[in-house]
């Protein structure tokens, strides 16, 4: 979906969203009341390298209410373990997903917030966290010098994730960040960094990359780690360190990155062995 349709979709339907610009002429939009950031564009014209759940849309357009959440996809966060966290089938408590995130923004970025409190299942304790993220766009400078120097079209973010327990909490609590890319997508995992191609084929080929300060892909929460998936949104997931465990009040600090590229398949192919190897 191009930035113009979403934004197109988004404002018929009354969501708030907003909008910034990253790289040359790429593109961040977020979706606020979600917490999430929905697309990543590495030029105006360019398709969403993030997926977009199109049941979400569906259920905004006809007024659906029910209590099946229907998340609206693209890069979220949530807390890990998995296995504390997360009920029967994956189900994400709705403290976690979608939250109550609060919105600000200023000319460096954009910042999400929300408070909620969690049951973990196997420890048997309820925690009460706050979780932010602060998000900057990224110019073609900063990219290549994160990325190396290229003639791709591209955008990118720098996320600075905190997470605060509040109350004294036995369970290791872990930030985990997923990106969803759309199906199909080829995601490769090497050299630190989660790359996934996108229409690989095609003169319009595209590469979403995701990466972070310190922390692992995650393993045994988020599924295959690499492969390809034709059925289903293929996600590109990293977890944070742990935050301390025993004392009243604990933070943790966490940075992570996207950023998106586009342009003919061979090159994007090339680009992607660069930053797998």
């Amino acid at each position: 979906m191009s930035l113009e349709e979403l934004v197109d979709t988004l404002s018929t339907l009354g969501v708030a969203h907003e909008v910034r610009r990253s790289g040359a002429d790429g593109a961040l939009l977020f979706l606020p009341e979600f917490g999430r950031l929905l697309g990543i564009w590495p030029h105006f014209r360019a398709e969403n390298a993030l997926w977009v759940n199109p049941g979400f849309l569906h259920s905004l357009r006809v007024g659906v209410k029910d209590d099946a959440w229907s998340g609206p996809g693209g890069d979220r966060v949530w807390l890990a373990p998995g296995a504390e966290f997360l009920g029967e089938g994956g189900a994400v408590p709705p403290a976690i997903d979608p939250g109550r995130y609060s919105f600000s923004s200023d000319r460096a970025g954009v910042t999400l917030a929300s408070r909620g409190e969690a049951f973990a299942r196997r420890t048997g304790v309820r925690v009460r966290f706050r979780v932010t993220r602060r998000f900057r766009p990224l110019d073609e400078a900063e990219i290549d010098a994160a990325c190396g120097q290229t003639f791709l079209r591209r955008s990118g973010c720098q996320e600075d994730l905190e997470l605060e327990i509040e109350g004294r909490c036995p369970v290791p609590v872990r930030l985990w960040s997923i990106a969803q890319a759309p199906p199909g997508s080829e995601l490769l995992m090497g050299n630190g960094k989660l790359v996934c191609v996108q229409d690989g084929d095609s003169h319009r080929a595209r590469l979403l990359v995701k990466t972070c300060e310190a922390g692992d892909p995650s393993k045994d929460d988020s599924g295959e780690a690499a492969g390809v998936s034709r059925s289903r949104p293929v996600e590109l997931a990293l977890v944070s360190p742990a935050i301390a465990t025993g004392a009243r009040r604990r933070v943790l600090l966490w940075k992570a990155f996207l950023y998106s590229f586009s342009g003919r398949s061979a090159e994007i192919r090339q680009f992607a062995s660069r930053m797998v190897y």
